[in-house]
């Protein structure tokens, strides 16, 4: 039976895959890791508010407060279904009216890799990264970084993700303070379910 991995590892994967990521945008040249040692405090108090936000006002507020921390556009939640993708919690940071994703095959996401390998995806410019090859989004999403949200015995909530219709240095997210959130958001009952379509989401 598979199990959710510790922190440690889960945050040593995320950085990895980062890592793999700018890689792959600067032609094959890695920066060296950036030490996260002066990011703890400012960690902390993200989460904190982040946690904060999410009994006050919702998750959706709590999630927009994670994604100031980054010049990413969009961070959403996205959840499967019956050959489907979409978000159960959306955040444009363009234009906070939106609150839904467009419903799409679920392989025609880079979720669709976090899913597959329950493992954090990153790219940094897609239309540049081999990866993305014959991907659906290569042209459309350039920059993503997914991170799974799972259940304490290791299955599949949905995934986290930040990502753009431009490129985004992916070496800017705080990778600890996702960990976090991802794990903070396994808790039962807080990620709404796949969301019918028919009816206007929950803010």
């Amino acid at each position: 039976m598979t199990t959710t991995r510790p922190h440690a590892q889960r945050l040593d994967e995320l950085t990895q895959e980062i890592g793999t990521a700018t890689a792959q945008a600067r032609g094959g040249a890695a920066r060296q890791p950036v030490s996260v040692v002066g990011r703890i405090d400012q960690t902390a108090v993200a989460f904190n508010i982040f946690t904060s936000l999410l009994h006050s006002d919702g998750i959706r507020a709590a999630l927009y407060a994670v994604l100031r921390q980054s010049d990413y556009r969009f961070l959403g939640i996205f959840r499967f279904k019956d050959g489907k993708a979409t978000s159960c919690v959306h955040v444009d940071r363009e234009n906070l009216a939106i609150t839904q994703a467009d419903e799409v095959p679920d392989t025609a996401t880079y979720c669709s890799f976090v899913r597959g390998s329950m493992k954090p995806f990153a790219t940094a410019d897609a239309a540049s990264d081999p990866r993305t090859l014959g991907h659906p989004a290569r042209d459309v999403v350039l920059a993503y970084c997914g991170i799974p949200i799972m259940e304490s015995d290791g299955t599949l909530i949905g995934t986290l993700c930040h990502y753009d219709v431009v490129p985004r240095d992916p070496e800017q997210l705080n990778l600890d303070l996702l960990v976090q959130v991802s794990s903070a958001l396994a808790q039962p009952g807080l990620v709404p379910p796949y969301p019918d379509l028919a009816r206007p989401p929950a803010c």
